[in-house]
């Protein structure tokens, strides 16, 4: 009987200890992920740009299989809850929809569909709730 106990108790043990790494990471819908941090398997051209008072909003982007690297530079706001600054958002379009609000200057529309879509970007503060600038421009996804 203590043989069969420590068999069992063996194999528990296999059992509960051997599922660890295997645990799938979940996965959501969402079509915009933000970048808010550094990682080394994003590989994400780095560029220098100077801005002039004629251009408030920056937008670059890049089409990466289906997915759309977007980087915004806007003058005057910014995304974080600070005191004395104005806070705002990106309301994101894409083909004329309305698809996510966006609180990161930096972000990825992922698993866009073949062919050419119109992304529209607004920047709208919290307090107006107006759109304050846009920017619209076409991708094309292979």
């Amino acid at each position: 009987m203590k043989m069969f106990i420590n068999v069992y108790m063996a194999c528990l043990l296999v059992i509960v200890s051997g599922c660890k790494k295997d645990i799938p990471e979940p996965e959501t819908n969402n079509i915009v992920k933000p970048i808010s941090f550094y990682t080394d398997t994003l590989d994400i051209s780095v560029f220098k740009t100077s801005l002039s008072s004629s251009e408030p909003f920056f937008v670059n982007h890049k089409v990466e299989g289906r997915n759309v690297l977007i980087e915004c530079i806007v003058q005057g706001i910014t995304f974080r809850e600070t005191a004395g600054k104005k806070t705002g958002k990106i309301i994101l379009y894409v083909d004329g929809k309305k698809k996510e609000e966006v609180y990161s200057a930096a972000f990825i529309v992922k698993g866009l569909s073949s062919g050419t879509h119109r992304l529209k970007l607004e920047v709208v503060t919290k307090r107006e709730s107006s759109v304050i600038m846009k920017k619209e421009f076409d991708v094309t996804i292979r």
